[in-house]
């Protein structure tokens, strides 16, 4: 028994709970996760490509690809136990909060390529850099080089360990944890009373001050309606100029971890330095899509690529997260047809549905062909459209 595999028949990793040590934000990701803005910033980001269609393809003879019919298993179930979200969820935020992803092998198929591969908590690893090729360790064990999965983010020339965001951007997380641990305290023990009720005819003793306060309690209890003579007076006490400035403060540093995790600043609880009149749902997606995910998607499929059979990858739809509108892809497909940029089955495809059969096709041909020869040529700006 060694200190990954409980038996040689299960051949399951010990220990590796992804968030099972309580750690603080200076130590890792846990406490890191407790801030809003970077709860919001990493969720957004892992949900978001954890929940994208994933397949295996293969290049055709004719240039194109196509989808395996059988999906091989680092594809469709890549860990034991849990299914494929969870476990591109894991890497992802792995990589968001600690710059790397650590992978450890747990099975081969026949020919010796992965199938299942366990993510490691990335504070439980280290890696030796001194020799000609990289040392993984986990837990102070000694990895087969073999066996690991490494996704680097941010890197920096003559190293292959991504740089944290957590220790990288120490200051500026630090100050919103201070931010936002303020306002618990200040709310938890009321330092402010919601308002004044003053007496303006006289001094009141500490024993009426008691009962008035009583008195007016129980009156405005429930939401009743209060009846004074002209003597008292209530003063309701709103948000302070040093209160706004504190609030203030949680906003900036809201924006700031959205620029550091490339997030729109108002999805996260910050301020956005523009108008988005004149964007649309679709516009807002594809900035998403290509400024935030692709990095992300790309990093993964190269490294679960390399780990399959040759002439086989890996590949996320990043267009599932824009989609347009059924009105406007169909004015779209019809134009691809007409210039020829799209086949019939190229474009079903797009939309999850299978070729036409023989009968099927010979009808479209006959109902569709027809109005497709006689429509008018494609302009120029449409020939340009890829």
């Amino acid at each position: 028994m060694s200190l990954f595999f409980g038996s040689p028949e299960t051949r399951a990793l010990d220990d590796v709970g992804f968030f099972g040590d309580d750690v603080t934000l200076g130590g890792g990701m846990k406490g890191a996760l407790r801030l809003i803005p970077v709860y919001a910033a990493t969720s957004l980001i892992a949900d978001s490509l954890s929940t994208l269609p994933f397949h295996a393809f293969q290049d055709t003879a004719d240039g194109g690809r196509m989808k395996l019919a059988t999906q091989p298993r680092l594809v469709a179930a890549p860990q034991v136990t849990g299914g494929r979200i969870a476990w591109v969820h894991q890497a992802v935020v792995s990589m968001l909060l600690r710059g790397n992803a650590y992978g450890y092998i747990t099975r081969f198929d026949s020919l010796a390529y992965a199938e299942q591969v366990v993510w490691l908590h990335p504070d439980r690893v280290s890696v030796d850099e001194t020799k000609s090729l990289p040392a993984y360790r986990y837990k102070g064990q000694l990895l087969d080089p073999a066996r690991v999965v490494h996704i680097p983010a941010f890197t920096v020339p003559g190293s292959c360990v991504g740089l944290s965001p957590i220790a990288l951007f120490a200051e500026q997380f630090l100050k919103s944890v201070r931010a936002q641990r303020f306002a618990s305290d200040f709310l938890r023990r009321g330092v402010a009373p919601p308002g004044i009720l003053r007496n303006k005819a006289k001094v009141l003793e500490a024993g009426d001050t008691a009962i008035a306060k009583r008195r007016f309690k129980e009156a405005v209890a429930g939401r009743d309606i209060f009846v004074t003579g002209n003597d008292w007076e209530w003063e309701s006490l709103t948000v302070s100029a040093g209160e706004a400035m504190f609030l203030e403060a949680i906003e900036a540093g809201a924006t700031e971890i959205a620029a550091i995790f490339r997030v729109a600043p108002e999805d996260i609880g910050g301020k956005t330095g523009h108008s988005r009149q004149y964007s649309t749902l679709v516009m807002e997606m594809q900035k998403f899509s290509s400024r935030t995910l692709l990095p992300w998607t790309a990093r993964l499929e190269e490294a679960i690529s390399e780990r399959m059979r040759p002439g086989t990858y890996a590949r996320f739809n990043l267009d599932a997260i824009a989609r347009a509108d059924l009105k406007t892809r169909m004015e779209t497909h019809e134009i691809a047809l007409r210039t020829g940029m799209e086949t019939l089955d190229e474009g079903r495809a797009l939309e999850e549905k299978p070729p036409l059969t023989a009968d099927q096709l010979a009808q479209w041909q006959s109902f569709h062909g027809r109005q497709l020869q006689q429509a008018p040529a494609p302009s120029p700006q449409e020939r340009s459209q890829p």
